[in-house]
């Protein structure tokens, strides 16, 4: 299996299955479809985008993990950029699709493997809660869903994560 560009970040806290990451900036196309709220359309037309259905007629190199921002409202599915293209990020065709900057910052992660479904995101998402409470942290964002293969990948070669950034109920700084 070829391995995929991913974004770069450093392990703070390893305790399996969980960990704190230092992400650094970078870029994603953000798929956000008020007529798609449960983004059934969304990798589709982000696959399109990297296939060349951008303004610059171009094929993107394919990078993991594909993100979902979980939400009742409205969920959201992001493609992560590759570096090599940061300089000059082909402007999507899709009114769906948009450019944007995801902001460096901490993140709590929890890892798991197989299938992933509704009812196993919401199991790991209440265990990364637990956590995080447990080391006295609080979320800052929506928890994301992060896919990391292709829907062909046997389950037990499937890597997945819940993530969400986060920031200290501790009142003192270092």
């Amino acid at each position: 299996m070829s391995k995929y560009e991913r974004p770069e970040y450093t392990v703070v806290l390893s305790e399996e299955p969980f960990e704190l990451r230092e992400y650094r900036d970078f870029y994603i196309v953000e798929y956000d479809n008020a007529g798609d709220p449960d983004v059934d359309s969304g990798f589709g037309t982000l696959f399109r985008y990297i296939s060349n259905d951008n303004q610059s007629n171009r094929k993107i190199s394919m990078t993991v993990p594909v993100i979902q921002e979980l939400s009742d409202e409205r969920m959201k599915m992001a493609f992560v950029v590759p570096k090599e293209e940061w300089d000059d990020i082909p402007q999507p065709n899709s009114p769906s699709l948009a450019v944007k900057k995801f902001d460096s910052g901490l993140f709590a992660v929890i890892q798991y493997g197989g299938y992933s479904n509704d009812r196993k995101e919401r199991d790991m998402l209440e265990k990364l809660a637990q956590w995080l409470q447990q080391k006295k942290y609080q979320p800052s964002s929506n928890y994301m869903l992060a896919s990391f293969n292709a829907p062909f990948v046997p389950p037990m070669f499937r890597h997945n994560e819940i993530m969400v950034r986060v920031g200290t109920d501790q009142q003192d700084s270092d």
